[in-house]
């Protein structure tokens, strides 16, 4: 019988019988499966034959769902669960990352970054400069495989996400209505103070206290009845429509769809149709950057449905999203007639950046011609939209650092496929700080592609840097 670190933390919480074990494992499955939206994971328990063989240590190869809560369960990576026990003074066992399972090696004076377990994997793989660009120039780059590349290395570590240690909700007996509404208020401007801070920091400075929020709306919505009910709703499915837009720009996808998902489920509850047509626009989105034209069509034009409660700037918005689509299709034309539309209801330039103006307040004339020029990149003319991007960016304001740093990585990109080395080297170099900084997947994601445009002339000394930097 092999000593493994899963036998060990059993035996010292005293979870050796397959009743107790799946006591917890069942309490951390249907954890998972409300976060996740994946029902199927709430079934899931472990024979105690299968228990016997891992105590044992003659198995480290779980079923993909069944690892997956058994790293929610401990906050430990599969592949170290079944490994012998590290020795407390010589071999610590570093802590996991909670969404992605990257853990950072702390022997030696360089970290070496390792990958989660794969599907078919018990081992960790280690970080190269070739693993972060396997991408042909022409597809898009999935973001998980992103991640599970490695090139989360150069991003700050997510801070314990959706329910991880979830507060106590408040008791709502104790709460009367004078007390639900000074709460409401008080967490209708919070709201506002989280915008203004993922603009500023990123979205990992955001998501704690957006989570925290939704915590104590989900605890109202548990009990509260009409009238007050609809206000909770609506308040909910902001806080939600947030999550899943910061869970993207983490380039955690499944979270994001999650959270938009709820946002929408609440909206229609509330009879918000200002929301929910929001959250159609934000599922477009979600549409474009899995490159699925005929659904970011189809969705933006489902939101311009709800044409009686669209404000100018929310029209902007929608209108930019479906050229997106239609870029995606190779439809010169049609695209960038939509962005004109666009333009003539553009939001007024302002730099607060906290969401005061209300939905798709970003979409300013600034905003919008970088994303018409993101437009010519995907119909592949990167010598339009070099001129346009930085345009775009002498017109954003500074509050906007994210929407900065992704159009400086779009310039490098631009910059790239017309080689113009110098100044795609400089651009990249600019967006894989802010990248850094702020924790932006997407942003991450558009460096990768230029790096990947650049790597035929990676002899370049700028080029041979950037690619040192970004493995690093």
């Amino acid at each position: 019988m092999r000593m493994t670190l899963f036998r060990q933390l059993l035996q010292e919480k005293d979870w050796t019988t397959a009743e107790t074990f799946n006591q917890y494992f069942t309490e951390a499955a249907r954890d998972l499966a409300a976060k996740t939206g994946e029902r199927e994971l709430a079934d899931l328990t472990v024979p105690r034959r299968t228990l016997d063989h891992w105590l044992s240590g003659e198995s480290q190869r779980p079923h993909r769902k069944t690892r997956r809560v058994l790293e929610h369960l401990f906050g430990i990576p599969v592949a170290t669960l079944f490994r012998p026990p590290p020795q407390p003074e010589t071999e610590p066992y570093p802590d996991p990352d909670p969404v992605h399972g990257t853990r950072m090696s702390q022997t030696g004076e360089n970290p070496v970054l390792t990958a989660p377990m794969g599907p078919d994997t018990d081992t960790a793989g280690t970080l190269s400069t070739e693993s972060l660009l396997p991408w042909p120039e022409d597809e898009p780059v999935d973001r998980r495989q992103l991640l599970r590349a490695g090139s989360i290395a150069v991003l700050p570590g997510l801070p314990d996400l959706p329910g991880e240690d979830r507060p106590a909700r408040i008791p709502l007996d104790r709460v009367n209505g004078a007390q639900l509404d000074a709460t409401l208020e008080h967490l209708r401007d919070m709201w506002h103070m989280l915008v203004r801070s993922d603009n500023l920091l990123g979205p990992r400075h955001a998501l704690v206290g957006v989570h925290q929020q939704l915590d104590v709306l989900e605890g109202f919505l548990q009990s509260t009845m009409a009238p007050s009910r609809d206000e909770v709703l609506r308040l909910s499915a902001r806080y939600a429509e947030s999550a899943a837009w910061l869970h993207e720009d983490c380039a955690d996808n499944e979270r994001a769809a999650y959270w938009t998902r709820r946002a929408m489920e609440w909206a229609v509850e509330a009879g918000d149709e200002t929301m929910t047509a929001w959250t159609l626009f934000r599922r477009a989105q979600q549409a474009t950057t899995t490159r699925n034209a005929a659904q970011t069509i189809s969705l933006s034009r489902a939101a311009k449905r709800y044409d009686r409660v669209l404000t100018p700037q929310m029209r902007a918005a929608i209108l930019q999203q479906e050229a997106h689509g239609y870029a995606l299709l190779g439809d010169e034309a049609r695209c960038h007639g939509l962005i004109d539309q666009a333009v003539e209801f553009a939001a007024a330039p302002e730099a607060a950046g906290d969401g005061r103006s209300g939905h798709g307040d970003f979409a300013t004339p600034a905003y919008l011609e970088g994303q018409r020029a993101y437009c010519w990149l995907l119909l592949r003319k990167p010598r339009r939209a070099a001129p346009m991007l930085g345009a775009a960016l002498d017109g954003l304001p500074d509050v906007y650092q994210r929407d900065r740093g992704l159009a400086h990585a779009r310039l490098a990109i631009s910059y790239a496929q017309i080689g113009e080395i110098d100044q795609a080297v400089a651009e990249a170099n600019t967006a894989l700080t802010s990248a850094r900084l702020s924790g932006s997947g997407r942003t991450l994601h558009e460096t990768i592609r230029a790096v990947k445009a650049l790597q035929p002339v990676n002899t370049h000394r700028g080029v041979a840097e950037l690619i040192e930097a970004v493995a690093c």
